[in-house]
């Protein structure tokens, strides 16, 4: 029994259907869907009783805020670059599903996939200890002053206040399946395409 053309209808689907979708929707996610986030919520109740100032750390980034503008937080210029890179090319990765060969296109849509996940994960940590580093300089001057004592606690909690939003995550799953998805297309095609041992 020949599985081949069930394969190609298979590798059809994943290079014409899901690919494109794929990161279509990971480009959308990363654009406009929190990536990087500072948030007040984690710090203690009294914290905002020395100073009703420390909710200025609450700031949500998407990938078009990195990129282009925020008004409420400047991005230095590299994590702007790393933004833009990884826009574009997350944006380029949707046309694996029109190169050519044909019977290539599940290799090109892997390692899109793959090089897209490496520079979203490069873009979201340099933003998040960009984000940890801005927050402790804030914090430093918001609780001059206090008593180190009672500072110093808080400043350390810097670290707690910023993480990677639902934008970064699932962009990153997506990107994460897409591989996945044509590793197993690039297995099949694999397997079909083995020459079998002659019969005895």
């Amino acid at each position: 029994m020949n599985d081949s053309p069930r394969s190609s209808s298979f590798e059809k689907f994943v290079t014409r259907g899901v690919n494109p979708v794929g990161f279509a929707l990971s480009l959308f996610a990363f654009l406009f869907l929190p990536c990087a986030v500072m948030s007040s919520w984690e710090f203690p109740s009294y914290a905002e009783e020395i100073s009703p100032l420390e909710s200025l750390l609450d700031i949500s980034s998407t990938g078009a805020n990195m990129a282009v503008h925020q008004s409420n937080y400047r991005w230095p210029i590299v994590i702007r670059l790393l933004a833009i890179i990884t826009l574009l090319f997350m944006a380029v990765s949707v046309g694996s599903a029109f190169a050519r060969p044909a019977r290539r296109r599940s290799l090109y849509a892997a390692i899109a996939a793959v090089a897209s996940g490496v520079l979203l994960v490069v873009t979201g940590l340099s933003a998040v200890a960009r984000m940890e580093s801005a927050a402790r300089e804030f914090l430093g001057v918001l609780f001059s002053s206090i008593p180190k004592s009672e500072s110093a606690p808080l400043i350390n909690q810097a670290d707690d206040t910023v993480g990677l939003g639902t934008g970064f995550w699932l962009a990153l799953v997506g990107l994460a399946l897409i591989a996945t998805i044509n590793g197993i297309v690039l297995l099949r095609a694999r397997t079909f395409t083995r020459p079998r041992p002659a019969e005895a």
